[in-house]
């Protein structure tokens, strides 16, 4: 698999990857109440985001040439997209992309301390990194998550 820096001409796919894992994401099925979440990841959202100093996005593309994975870190501290498709779901690729973005945030200065607000379907993955529940579950505009944070041990 091979990690490489997102750019403008990924906004696209980008988008139409989070739109791939919506229903692991919104409280209702339908998507009702999440109108602020779904013109969050709409191609001109993410386009923003990638122009954004704030934000780092990196896209995951297989042996085939397909994206497979993205993830982003804002602040270098908050794990704010990680999604594999579902295609591709229970392969590493989700492992991979966390320790390519967790290498990268603490070369960059971060002194190994994450955050990441988990959906209840990737909350296993989360604890299996090392992510703690820093509070119940919450629900906020048609999603429900966990807030989580992980603190590495100083070497």
């Amino acid at each position: 698999m091979l990690i490489r820096p997102a750019c403008l001409e990924d906004a696209d796919v980008l988008s139409a990857l989070v739109h791939s894992v919506v229903s692991y994401l919104t409280i209702h099925d339908d998507g009702r109440n999440a109108e602020a979440f779904f013109a969050s990841i709409t191609p001109a959202a993410m386009a923003e985001r990638l122009q954004s100093p704030q934000f780092r996005y990196w896209i995951a593309i297989d042996d085939h040439q397909d994206v497979v994975g993205a993830v982003s870190i804002r602040d270098n501290a908050h794990l704010y997209h990680l999604f594999v498709d579902p295609k591709h779901h229970q392969q590493g690729y989700g492992s991979q992309l966390w320790s390519h973005v967790k290498a990268y945030a603490l070369a960059n200065g971060n002194p190994g301390v994450f955050t990441v607000n988990s959906s209840l379907f990737a909350e296993k993955m989360y604890r299996k990194f090392g992510f703690v529940a820093t509070a119940e579950k919450q629900e906020m505009h048609g999603l429900a998550y966990i807030p989580m944070t992980l603190t590495l041990a100083a070497e």
